[in-house]
């Protein structure tokens, strides 16, 4: 059976609707994507009417009840943060790359983020295409580090989570600038281009509100969310 299409999940910041030009470059150079939108998104006050159709759609209505309640036990304080779990929690359900529409964003993500790169300026269109691609690809590259990640988290021993967040970011730190060299040979500048987003990093991923909820998920479930997903900025 041939793949399906990419998977992009579109993040912006709610205070700022999404601007037709950010939709318009999605539609042109995405087309063939299915780009999810987080349920706290799906507005038509928080989108051009152009991001109400295909290739934009809601997330299904499981996946859509799981970003909901997981979020809340993560970030229960909305806003910007919870869009940011919100989000992050679909690309790692869909196994997809999250588009951050909203430069402004990335302080936000920093609670959720394991490496990081800036860029002096905005990148070329080609490469913000094909880095796209390959964010797309990161949960499954992760997804031998979800075992140990969840068993930290349902075992409530802290030290035995710390080593393991700690081993993620070490990780994180080597393969990041291998995954990303093409865009720059290190990170420089201000203006955001790439974040790792870990459900591990959370403050909140050692409470046990969220480790009752990852214990109602089938484990192949929750192993998907115990990986890492990618956000590129647009």
């Amino acid at each position: 059976m041939p793949p399906g299409p990419s998977v992009r999940v579109l993040l912006f910041n709610p205070d700022r609707p999404a601007t037709r030009p950010a939709i318009d470059w999605i539609v042109e150079r995405q087309r063939h994507a299915r780009v999810i939108v987080p349920p706290s998104l799906w507005r038509p006050e928080l989108l051009p009417a152009r991001a109400l159709h295909e290739p934009f759609l809601p997330a299904d209505s499981d996946a859509a009840l799981q970003a909901t309640e997981l979020s809340a036990s993560l970030s229960p304080h909305r806003g910007g943060a919870g869009i940011v779990v919100e989000a992050t929690i679909l690309a790692l359900l869909e196994g997809g790359a999250v588009i951050a529409a909203d430069t402004g964003m990335f302080r936000d993500l920093i609670p959720l983020s394991s490496w990081s790169m800036n860029l002096p300026e905005r990148p070329t269109d080609g490469l913000l295409v094909q880095h796209l691609g390959i964010a797309g690809r990161v949960r499954e590259a992760w997804s031998d580090a979800s075992g140990e990640a969840l068993d930290a988290i349902l075992s409530a021993d802290a030290p035995r989570l710390a080593r393991a967040a700690r081993a993620r970011r070490l990780r994180a730190r080597r393969d990041g600038p291998d995954r990303f060299g093409r865009l720059a040979k290190k990170s420089a500048g201000l203006r955001p281009a790439v974040v790792y987003l870990d459900l591990l990093a959370s403050p909140g991923a050692g409470t046990a509100a969220f480790a009752d909820r990852l214990r109602l998920l089938d484990r192949t479930r929750a192993l998907s969310l115990l990986s890492v997903a990618a956000a590129v900025f647009i």
